[in-house]
Parts: structure tokens; C-alpha cells; sequence
């Protein structure tokens, strides 16, 4: 009986108490920090092989009512060093609305830990960017592919 009456008291506060969600905050731009990795490595034994990755960028505007615009797209290798630019003019991206930047597999073999930096900005107080890369390869007959999403970070 007091099991019961236990019970029904913790139910009853889940559904009669408001549920705290988390507080979304709106801005007016930001970085964000995007992890990539253009190869990926597979062992045959004591062999080492080193494999190209394409990698697709997907900017999403989470926003229902703001234009924002994407700053810049910069590319830093594992070291740090900016190697790239990826934009010579900023990109607008409307309200609920994606675009994409695919970066081409390299030749040669590439920094495994590199890194994106993304700025955009708004003009009133909007959702933030939400940013995705998609990464590919191949190998003979295998396909390989998984994703990363970049954090806000502070400068």
C-alpha cells in the first residue's frame, strides 16, 4: 500500500510539475569550432595505409524568422596554421534554409586533426548556426563515412 501511494505521489509531481528545459539562447553571431578529418588510416599487418576523405560542410540555419550570414570559412591544419579560406565573400542563409561547401579529397596526404573555423552573424538576435561535415572515402570495395559537429567557442 505504501509502495503504491509512493508511486502515484512521484508520477503525480512528473506530470503536475512544469518541466525545466533548457533556455535557448539567441545571438548575434559567433565561432564555431568544426573537428574534420581529411584521410583516414588502415592497417594491413605492419603496413600503414593512408586514405583520402571528401568532406561535405552543412550549414544549417535553425532559425525561423532571421537571414544570417556566414563570415568566413577557414581551415587550419592540426598545427593550427590557417591554410585556407574557403569563402571570399560572405554567404547568406535564410530562415530554415542549409548550404553546402564540399571539400574536395587531396592528393596527398593530409593532417589527420584539422580543424574549420566559422563566423557568421545576424542582424537581430537569432538561433545559432548549426554545422555539420559529413566525411567519405573508399577503399577497394569498402565505404567508409561519419560525421563531426562543430561547438560555439569563444575568441
Amino acid at each position: 500500500m505504501i509502495k503504491s501511494f509512493l508511486f502515484l505521489l512521484v508520477i503525480s509531481f512528473n506530470i503536475f510539475l512544469p518541466y525545466q528545459l533548457a533556455a535557448v539562447e539567441l545571438t548575434t553571431g559567433s565561432a564555431i569550432y568544426v573537428p574534420i578529418y581529411r584521410s583516414f588510416y588502415q592497417i594491413y599487418g605492419s603496413t600503414r595505409d593512408a586514405y583520402s576523405l571528401t568532406n561535405t560542410v552543412c550549414l544549417h540555419n535553425t532559425d525561423p524568422k532571421q537571414t544570417i550570414s556566414v563570415l568566413c570559412i577557414d581551415y587550419h591544419d592540426s598545427a593550427g596554421k590557417l591554410t585556407k579560406k574557403f569563402l571570399d565573400e560572405p554567404i547568406t542563409i535564410k530562415p530554415w534554409n542549409s548550404k553546402e561547401i564540399t571539400i574536395q579529397p587531396s592528393t596527398e596526404i593530409e593532417d589527420f586533426g584539422a580543424n574549420l573555423i566559422i563566423r557568421w552573424k545576424a542582424d537581430q538576435p537569432a538561433n545559432s548556426l548549426i554545422v555539420e561535415v559529413l566525411m567519405t572515402g573508399q577503399v577497394l570495395n569498402r565505404g567508409v563515412s561519419f560525421n563531426t559537429r562543430g561547438v560555439e567557442i569563444k575568441e
